[in-house]
């Protein structure tokens, strides 16, 4: 059995090398260089998987207390796709003597299920990237560097494997933090339905923060921000549960003297007040701008003296107002749509209030930036179609990556809990240790390996340094 670490691979090193610098000295640049070095090292990196595999699967032939109960049925060869490219290997079927069960041992011992054809790691790393891509572009994504193409059906398979929406990672909050003042901001995306003929739908965000600090010229970063997105359908009670037992746990409320809840005054957002106690709905005043311009047009005077009013406080004058302008106009659209601006800002009258009296104690609401960060920036701002189940899944994504949750990692451990007693169950106890020694035993040092042990021309002076520098270090 070859060794996992030997002169072989020293030597493919080498070759590496030679080709990643031929590419620079034939004047192509750093990035030939890398590239060549990158597909180098992964070429590397696929035969060290298959040298450990197939020393698993030799230590397991041939110990026989290893396999207690087991017998050898015959070789199979299996193609594992790894982040470094395509991993071939051999390892052997074993038959239980009792059971008469079938399986491959070292498979088991690793963690691979029958027909298993990715790797954890590649999963992962695939789910990294569908956050940001399409899922045909996520599965595309490796092929450059590992000649690996993977389907973007495969890739939706992830998805709906990880549940993302499902997935609730508590805080362990030792303290309980304090501030004065909280603000709850919301607002939805509006997510094209695959289906022909059917409208787009709502994936609503709601967030919270301690408020703003200045980190440049025009830009401004929110304090402790936590992002929360719901489906369609999802009741008021429920959104507005989740948020306040999130307030909760996190904040030591009796010090906090505001809570404000900000946004476009349609009814779901509006109902936070009612279930928060304490809670004040506030009009973002960006919809309230949008709503003046819509009906006062480019008329500037007009613009200006409905502000006023509003502003102010004026509600008999803002309506006066709003029916002189859709008297002066002919056109029924015109007329139609200062009514609804009229019946828009006359409903949000109290979030207008709100705003008005705590004007100094606001730092601005900025949902709209934050939908278009979180979610449309995948769900919506490109020609797409997606379903309820799709849409709410990559928005939890695109949440949990925006609260700094480590997705790779996170699928990796439900992997792992997903096989948890897999590797176990036909594999004996002490299996699983006795290997290990096999596979460190049996590892080439570095002093043993002729090119680096002596050799003044080529590279054998160059990889004793490196070598050297690297287990001095």
């Amino acid at each position: 059995m070859q060794a996992i670490f030997d002169e072989s691979l020293v030597f493919s090193f080498q070759e590496v090398v030679k080709e990643a610098v031929s590419e620079v000295m034939a004047g192509k640049g750093m990035p030939a260089f890398q590239q060549a070095l990158r597909n180098g090292l992964n070429r590397i990196c696929c035969t060290i998987q298959q040298r450990v595999l197939e020393l698993i699967d030799q230590e397991l032939r041939d110990n026989l207390p290893l396999r207690k109960g087991w017998v050898i049925v015959r070789r199979d060869p299996k193609t594992i796709l790894s982040p470094f490219g395509e991993v071939h290997y051999e390892r052997t079927l074993f038959r239980n003597k009792k059971s008469g069960q079938h399986a491959h041992l070292a498979d088991r011992l690793v963690g691979y299920k029958p027909h298993q054809r990715l790797d954890t790691l590649l999963e992962a790393d695939l789910l990294e990237e569908a956050v940001d891509r399409s899922y045909a572009k996520a599965g595309k994504s490796f092929e450059t560097h590992t000649g690996i193409r993977v389907s973007g059906q495969t890739v939706l398979n992830i998805v709906r494997k990880l549940q993302p929406e499902k997935i609730e990672l508590k805080e362990r909050i030792k303290v309980k933090k304090v501030a004065s003042i909280l603000y709850v901001e919301a607002d939805e995306d509006h997510v094209p339905h695959r289906e022909k003929g059917v409208s787009a739908f709502e994936q609503r965000l709601v967030y919270v923060h301690e408020g703003r600090v200045r980190v440049g010229k025009d830009r401004y970063e929110l304090i402790g921000k936590k992002y929360f997105t719901f489906p369609p359908g999802t009741a008021s009670q429920v959104i507005w549960d989740t948020i306040w037992r999130y307030l909760e746990a996190t904040y030591d409320l009796e010090q906090t003297k505001y809570i404000f809840i900000s946004g476009d005054g349609v009814p779901w957002i509006k109902a936070g007040a009612e279930y928060i106690h304490g809670a004040h709905y506030v009009l973002d005043g960006f919809h309230l701008r949008r709503a003046i311009f819509r009906a006062a047009g480019a008329d500037e005077e007009k613009r200006e003296a409905l502000f006023g009013a509003v502003l102010s406080g004026k509600k008999r004058e803002m309506n006066r107002l709003l029916a002189a302008f859709r008297q002066e106009t002919e056109k029924e659209s015109r007329k139609k749509a200062i009514s609804e601006v009229q019946t828009y800002i006359n409903n949000q009258w109290s979030g207008i209030r709100a705003m008005r009296k705590y004007d100094r104690l606001l730092v601005g609401c900025s949902a709209e930036g934050h939908v278009s960060h979180v979610l449309s920036a995948r769900l919506s701002s490109r020609p797409m179609g997606w379903s309820y189940l799709g849409a709410n899944q990559m928005a939890h994504l695109r949440v949990h990556r925006a609260n700094g949750v480590n997705l790779s990692q996170v699928y990796i451990e439900q992997s792992a809990q997903r096989k948890k007693g897999f590797t176990s169950e036909h594999v004996p106890t002490a299996a699983v240790r006795q290997i290990s020694k096999a596979v460190g035993s049996s590892c080439e040092t570095l002093g043993n390996i002729p090119s680096l042990a002596s050799g003044t021309k080529g590279w054998s002076p160059l990889l004793r340094r490196i070598s050297n520098a690297v287990f001095e270090f």
